[in-house]
Formats: structure tokens, C-alpha cells, sequence
């Protein structure tokens, strides 16, 4: 029995099922038995991972300002044209009957040991008189709601560090919830501080910009990424126990952009839903919740299609802190987002901070020159002032880092971030922000290679990790504190002077008041000890007085007859 060569006909069976495969992508999207079959593209990795790359964004200070000028436009035409009135930028649910929390009055004992305990200072180079972080301390002393953005990359990303810093600025100052937690993103991640669960959205990174359709190019926010999603489209984000303020909640804000009209579905607790019909419009929406006790927040595209950037789980007042971490960005990604819609959202949520924490991916080892990174920070700075014009801006510098010797094999500092450090303070003082030294603050800590022996940081001597977040937020928190704390001594100084001249007027007055009483008191005593018969005695001796009176006045006229008599006997002689 022969034995066939059954080669070309596997090759020719290979062929055709590729063929017939790639011919399957250009099957439309269609229902069978009620179920969308989707088309099949094979080639779509290869096709998404040239799209994947991530680029570098050039700053684009013009386009900035022609976005943020044809929002006043428009702003100004509305107004003076008497045009239609605009579908609502919120659209509120309030449920039920929600119980504020007391505001937190700080005082200045509260703060003293966190004030005491700073390492390193924050460097205000501001010449306004009055400047924004004046602002900033201001409402934290005086227990007013303030709310940051901290935007930065794969270094605290996950909420490592920006979680401390919230939970213990909540402690101190009020406050509640997790804060902007994104819609989707485009890979896996893991969060400990909120629950993100969702389906049905097409998400997008600022940082792979050839993957993303051209017309939604220029609605990224600061969080750098955006989901669109059609009718079934859902997320549900829920609160962790992972620190004190965050189980529960009392305000829910979904952040979204429906150029068509649609209607969205929002549901609280898994159990109460409420459905918005949202006009369409060219410009960013957001649905309002409040309740009490929010565990989770569902949102849903019932009809029509959203651009949803995500949620903001907060209180009712104190501090809230937004994570905006981006892997793999050292800033310029902000340059991607839209001007429009970053200033829309400030006009939504009010940001009092802005933190700009950049530069572990610029540090090259040994390299001591960054001056195309400095000019490159000053346009991110001139940015976020630009589409963030009431907040101060507070630049981190880069953070301690070490690298393998290729001689050794050792682990030995990179050599650089002292360098990278002073290029990023400098742009802080030529653009008048804030410039807070990161380096410094892990090196009063002992340095990368202490925090790696106390497990503090990964291996790679690069990463920290929540355990390092901690301390570098602990550092940062009391590098914060410490001009509120010593305004409020200030004020609760000079309240006690005044105070204490008060209670000096008070006691003059009593002092005054007991004189005067002791002086009545002893009149008393002495009309109390005369007795009513001297008194009519005393009346009876007047009338003698009176008498003796008229018996002098007789002898006084019989003396001037005398006289008389006497020069009538002289006149005679």
C-alpha cells in the first residue's frame, strides 16, 4: 500500500481558511438569534499595535488660546444675541433626605504635630501679594471645600501616594470619597481604593492618539482617557473600606459629552435607578446625584451615544483629591487634552491645587543637562494655568532612583535626579508656581535604598509602593499644613489678645462697679445710724440759731444810733 503526499492539500485547506477568515472582516456587524455578531479581524493587532504607539506631543500654546477664546465667544454671543437658553450643563437627582456633615473647623493644635513634623518645605514663587496658595491656605483654615488634581505617572499610579494624601487631608480638614475614578480604560489595572466594573465602551488613552477616532482627538480631559459607548454601554464604580473616608459617600458626578440627544441611567446602591434624557450639545455634561450612605454608582446608556469620562464620588464638604495618573507620560500628555473641556470641567468641580509630578521617565543616567525638559514643563505650567485659572500650580520634583552598575551588578544612584530637580524648580520660579522637592523628602527617609531595605519600593529601585506612597504623603501633607497651621496660631494669638484686653475692660468695669457699690453701702450705714429725735433736736436748734439771728441784727441798728447821737454832739460844740 502506497502512501500519498497529503502536503498540498494541507497547504491548499491553510490557505483557504485564512482567506476565508480575513474575509470575515468584512462581514458587517450583525443579529443572529438576537445575539450582535461582531466582525472578526485578525490583523487588528498587528494594525493596533503601530496604532498603540505612544507619541510625543509638542505644546501648542496657540490652539489653547483659540479653544479657550471661542468658548468666551460663545459664551458672549449667547448672551448678548438673547439666543435660546442652552440645555443644562447639571442635571440633578437628589434622593430623599441627605444629612450634611458638620464642616471641620480646624485649630491650630490639631495641626501641630503634622506642622512639626515637615522635612521640607513648599517654595512659593509667586510675587502676587495675595497668591493662590495664599488662597488655598486660606480655605483650608477657615474650613471651606477645596478640591485637588493631581496629575502624574505610572509613579502614583493605582492611587499609590495621592491615597495618604487624601485620607489623611480628609482626616485633618474634612471629607469624603475617592474622589474622579475614570469611566474605562484600555487595559487592566487594579485599584484598592474604588471597585470599577464595565462593559460595552470602546476606551481610548491620551497616549496612543493614532488609535483614537479623529473627531474625538480633542475631548480628552485631564484624566487622559475617555469611553464612548452605545445603548447597553454600562460601569459600575463601588467604595472599598481601604481607608476611613472612603465605604460610604453622599454626591455622585458623572462627567459626559452627548453631542445627540441620549438618555442615561443612573442607579444608586444597586437598587434605586433614576434615567436622565440628555439634549445634545458640544460641551460637557454632568449628572448629579445625592443621597445618603452611596455604596455604588451605575450608569448606563439606555439610547443614544455618551462620551463618559468617569465619576467623582464625594461629601458633602472638606477636601477631595482626584488621582489623574497616566503610565509612561512625563507631561506632555496634557497637551493632548482639550482646552475646552478642562476648563469646562474646573467650572464644574472647582480646583483650588493642581500637583504636576513628573520626570521618572526623562532621568537618563549620569545626564546632567535637562534645559529642553525645563522649557518643555514651563508650556505644561502655562497649560493647566491657562485651563485651571483659579488654582495653584505646585510642581513635585522628580523622586529618588537608583540603577544597576554594569560593572558591579550593584545597585547605585542614577545620578541625575539631583540635576532633573533643580531644572524642574527652576521652571517653577520662572513661571511664579509652587515647587515642592521630592528628592529631598525621600532622602530625609533614608534614600531609594533605605526605602527598598524597609520595603517601601520595589526591587527595580524605581517604583514605590503604597507603603513608600505613605511616607513620601506624609512628608507632602505636613510640607502643606504647616501655613495653615501657623496662620490659625497666628489668628488664635491675636484672638487672645483680644480676648484677654476684653476680659482686662470687664474687670476695670467690675472694679468700678464694686467701688461704687461699697461707696453706696457705706452711705447707707451712716444714714441708717443717725436717730430721728437728733434730727428734730437738730430742727428745734434752728429755730434758737434764728432767734439769736434777730437779737444781733437789734444790736447792730442800736449801735448805728449810738454813732449817730455822737457826731450830732460834735456838730453842736
Amino acid at each position: 500500500m502506497k502512501s500519498s503526499d497529503s502536503t498540498p492539500r494541507v497547504v491548499l485547506l491553510t490557505l483557504t481558511v485564512i482567506v476565508g477568515v480575513i474575509a470575515l472582516g468584512f462581514v458587517p456587524q450583525f443579529e443572529l438569534f438576537g445575539m450582535p455578531i461582531r466582525s472578526i479581524d485578525i490583523l487588528s493587532d498587528l494594525r493596533d499595535s503601530a496604532a498603540d504607539e505612544p507619541v510625543e506631543y509638542e505644546a501648542d500654546i496657540e490652539r489653547l488660546e483659540q479653544e479657550l477664546a471661542s468658548m468666551v465667544v460663545r459664551d458672549t454671543v449667547a448672551v448678548v444675541d438673547s439666543l435660546p437658553v442652552l440645555p443644562p450643563v447639571r442635571y440633578e437627582w437628589i434622593e430623599g433626605e441627605v444629612r450634611t456633615e458638620a464642616r471641620v473647623k480646624p485649630r491650630s493644635e490639631m495641626l501641630r504635630s503634622v506642622a512639626e513634623s515637615r522635612s521640607v518645605a513648599i517654595e512659593n514663587f509667586d510675587t502676587l501679594q495675595v497668591t493662590r496658595f495664599d488662597n488655598l491656605v486660606e480655605k483650608l483654615a477657615s474650613g471651606e471645600d477645596v478640591r485637588i488634581a493631581f496629575m502624574g505617572d505610572s509613579f502614583v499610579e493605582g492611587d499609590i501616594l495621592t491615597s495618604d494624601l487624601r485620607s489623611e487631608l480628609q482626616r485633618l480638614f474634612g471629607g469624603r470619597g475617592v474622589g474622579f475614578v475614570a469611566c474605562d480604560i484600555p487595559f487592566k489595572t487594579v485599584r484598592r481604593t474604588v471597585k470599577r466594573s464595565s462593559s460595552g465602551w470602546s476606551a481610548y488613552s491620551v497616549m496612543k492618539p493614532k488609535s483614537v477616532p479623529e473627531n474625538l482627538s480633542d475631548k480628552f480631559f485631564i484624566s487622559g482617557y475617555l469611553a464612548r459607548g452605545g445603548a447597553g454601554a454600562t460601569t459600575t464604580w463601588s467604595t472599598t473600606d481601604a481607608f476611613p473616608t472612603l465605604d460610604s459617600c453622599t454626591r455622585a458626578r458623572v462627567l459626559l459629552y452627548s453631542r445627540d440627544t441620549s438618555t442615561v441611567e443612573l442607579r444608586i446602591n444597586d437598587t434605586i435607578p433614576h434615567s436622565f434624557v440628555v439634549a445634545g450639545d458640544d460641551r460637557l455634561r454632568e449628572l448629579y446625584v445625592e443621597a445618603q450612605n452611596i455604596g455604588s454608582v451605575g450608569v448606563k446608556v439606555v439610547d443614544g451615544e455618551i462620551l463618559c469620562y468617569g465619576v467623582s464620588l464625594e461629601g458633602d464638604s472638606g477636601v477631595v483629591v482626584d488621582n489623574f495618573s497616566v503610565r509612561s507620560n512625563n507631561g506632555h500628555a496634557i497637551f493632548g487634552t482639550g482646552a475646552a473641556i478642562n476648563r469646562q470641567a474646573d467650572d464644574m468641580l472647582g480646583y483650588d491645587l493642581v500637583v504636576l509630578q513628573y520626570g521618572l521617565n526623562i532621568m537618563q543616567k549620569g545626564q546632567r543637562g535637562y534645559t529642553n525638559y525645563r522649557k518643555q514643563l514651563c508650556n505644561m505650567i502655562t497649560y493647566a494655568e491657562r485651563c485651571f485659572p483659579n488654582a495653584a500650580i505646585l510642581v513635585l520634583g522628580v523622586s529618588d532612583r537608583w540603577v544597576k552598575s554594569d560593572e558591579t551588578g550593584a545597585y547605585e544612584s542614577i545620578g541625575s535626579a539631583d540635576a532633573l530637580t533643580s531644572y524642574q524648580r527652576a521652571a517653577a520660579d520662572s513661571t511664579n508656581v509652587m515647587f515642592w522637592n521630592t528628592y529631598e523628602a525621600m532622602r530625609a527617609l533614608g534614600g531609594m535604598p533605605q526605602f527598598v531595605a524597609n520595603g517601601w519600593a520595589a526591587g527595580d529601585h524605581t517604583h514605590i509602593n503604597f507603603a513608600g506612597g505613605r511616607r513620601i504623603a506624609k512628608a507632602l501633607v505636613a510640607a502643606i499644613v504647616e501655613p495653615v497651621y501657623e496662620l490659625l496660631k497666628e489668628r488664635e494669638e491675636e484672638q487672645r489678645r483680644i480676648e484677654e484686653q476684653r476680659q482686662r475692660v470687664l474687670e476695670a468695669q467690675r472694679r468700678q462697679q464694686m467701688q461704687l457699690e461699697l461707696s453706696l453701702e457705706a452711705t447707707r450705714g451712716l444714714l441708717e445710724g443717725v436717730d430721728l429725735a437728733s434730727i428734730d433736736s437738730l430742727g428745734q436748734g434752728g429755730e434758737e440759731i434764728a432767734t439769736d439771728t434777730a437779737t444781733i441784727d437789734d444790736v447792730e441798728s442800736g449801735e448805728d444810733g449810738i454813732e449817730e447821737v455822737a457826731l450830732n454832739i460834735e456838730s453842736e460844740k
